[in-house]
């Protein structure tokens, strides 16, 4: 059985906590409204376990990784 390797979210902070946790971006899907969906080349379960880390305060990061998550993140939500 294959394992499903793609997770969505629009959460932008949850999206830079996966990033920063060395999973790539695959795509930013642009919906009709005012969101984007980030889409990460990661199975849901291991992307679950990050954010249930991130919520239980467990998750540990370079902060300098997290600042470049989310400074690529806004580079490639409005740099096109």
């Amino acid at each position: 059985m294959k394992e499903n390797m793609e997770y969505k979210t629009k959460d932008f902070y949850l999206s830079a906590c996966i990033l920063a946790s060395g999973y790539p971006l695959l795509n930013i899907e642009r919906t009709n409204d005012k969101f984007s969906i980030f889409v990460f080349k990661i199975s849901p379960e291991k992307a679950e376990k990050i954010i249930q880390q991130h919520w239980n305060y467990l998750l540990k990061l370079s902060t300098r990784k997290l600042i470049e998550a989310i400074n690529e993140l806004k580079t490639r939500l409005y740099g096109n």
